[in-house]
């Protein structure tokens, strides 16, 4: 078996593990090897079968092959791996590894894997940390970019509000002011028909032109105060709106 089959049959074998660690056991074993070379298919053989490195790796990754078997005479079994394809090499310190070679090199694969698997644990939870740090330091760095820009827009806001509704007061103002004025020139030129009837004519036409220009700015002021008042708080609260929420899921 070479070394792309030895993969291909590992890949299926592991198909039902998580996928986190089967990425690290496959990683794992083709750069073994790949770092082995010419000798990829003689590794393959003190390997075993796929079967028997995927026992382990499941095994590994359940917390079980510490404490699943016992060493003996012949080496470490286990009840699990009966199946000579399954067995778990002897241990490499046993005086037994020194009188079968490919078995200790079974061992000696088996605890590089362990140590692998510990060693790319430690290296994702410090680059996890990092990350973290960085991204601290990032927001910290760049904050007074970001309170500024946001003053800068909260500002805008609160002014464009506050004008408009400024100018809203300022079209009431003018209505009622117009239509006061209208009725005092009614008034004055009514007054003034018994003394000049011509400048109280005018008085009158003078005051009735206030009086419509008013109720045309009465009718304006409607539109506005029954349109433009309700879009702009709708507009309001879906920023509002829009602020908590995305707050809340980042949360």
């Amino acid at each position: 078996m070479n070394r792309e089959e030895f993969m291909k049959e590992l890949e299926y074998l592991l198909q039902d593990i998580p996928e986190e660690d089967k990425a690290d056991a496959l990683d794992y074993y083709r750069d073994y090897l790949e770092e082995a070379g010419d000798e990829a298919e003689a590794a393959i053989q003190e390997f075993g079968s796929p079967e028997r490195i995927a026992a382990i790796i499941r095994s590994d990754i359940a917390g079980h092959l510490e404490n699943g078997g016992e060493f003996t005479e012949r080496g470490y079994e286990d009840e699990r791996f009966r199946d000579p394809n399954y067995q778990v090499a002897p241990r490499y310190d046993l005086p037994e590894a020194g009188e079968n070679g490919g078995t200790g090199s079974r061992g000696r694969d088996d605890r590089d894997y362990r140590r692998g698997e510990d060693d790319r644990r430690r290296n994702s939870s410090s680059n996890t940390v990092l990350k973290v740090i960085l991204i601290g330091i990032l927001v910290v760095m760049t904050s007074p970019i970001w309170v500024g820009l946001g003053g800068g827009l909260f500002g805008i806001f609160v002014g464009v509000i506050v004008t408009a509704i400024a100018l809203l007061a300022a079209a009431a103002i003018v209505t009622v002011a117009l239509f006061i004025a209208g009725i005092a020139a009614g008034v004055a030129g009514a007054v003034h028909m018994m003394t000049s009837p011509l400048g109280g004519l005018l008085a009158i036409g003078i005051g009735l032109i206030l009086i419509a220009i008013s109720l045309v700015c009465l009718v304006l002021s409607v539109q506005i105060y029954g349109r433009l008042l309700p879009w702009m708080f709708r507009g309001i609260m879906n920023v509002l709106n829009g602020l908590f929420h995305r707050k809340g899921r980042e949360r």
